[in-house]
């Protein structure tokens, strides 16, 4: 039998996005670094063992920007969508905001629909529309990382660079029409909500509830 999945959220940095601690036996991802690199290192030194591999939702600067203290501490893979790995080379509009992020550029690229070769199985999904190369990371059926895709009540901006307000609602009946009601949603913001607590109150979905082919 599987061990059990274990999910530790982590406010980081000044923007407090949500990065995510996935725990399964003795083995660790961690999604969405977005600052305060040490305090992940401590984590996972109470932990007592290294995480296996840095998995990035998509390239703003408060979602990776503790990535490359990180990895190079624990010498360990980062994972992003092709179409944002230039953002992390960049500093991902960081420098725009008034943030000095050191730049990832090594990261392993991701195009399309892929099953990640880790410990722990984590399928790949392209959810563009709060960027281009936004992904969110499937645990199953029963844990989805969706980075600013999806909110509870709301939904991602999608005024920055790459943003698309048609493609992000596609890529959220995508989710809802594929993974069970159940299906918990970790957000990059704020607290954890379901796709059924979603499809039932998000005003942004509403034409989903009545039509769930429906497309923007």
């Amino acid at each position: 039998m599987a061990e059990p999945l274990e999910v530790f959220p982590l406010p980081l940095g000044p923007l407090q996005a949500n990065c995510f601690v996935v725990v399964q036996g003795q083995t660790g991802l961690v999604i969405d670094p977005g600052d305060e690199a040490h305090v992940l290192i401590a984590a996972f030194g109470e932990l007592g063992f290294p995480p296996a591999a840095v998995l990035v939702t998509h390239g703003h600067f408060d979602h990776f920007g503790g990535v490359a203290p990180l990895a190079a501490h624990f010498g360990i893979p980062v994972y992003v969508g092709e179409a944002d790995a230039g953002q992390m080379a960049d500093g991902g509009l960081g420098a725009m905001a008034g943030f000095d992020i050191e730049p990832v550029t090594d990261a392993i690229t991701i195009t399309g629909e892929r099953v990640l070769e880790l410990p722990i199985e984590v399928t790949a999904i392209p959810t563009p529309g709060h960027s281009l190369g936004a992904y969110t990371y499937a645990i199953g059926e029963a844990d989805l990382f969706v980075g600013d895709v999806l909110f509870q009540g709301s939904i991602g901006r999608t005024d920055l660079p790459g943003g698309n307000t048609d493609q992000l609602l596609n890529s959220i009946a995508g989710l809802v029409r594929r993974f069970p009601p159940d299906a918990v949603v970790h957000c990059g913001h704020g607290p954890d909500t379901s796709l059924g607590r979603e499809l039932a109150l998000n005003p942004f979905l509403s034409p989903l509830r009545y039509d769930p082919e429906h497309h923007w």
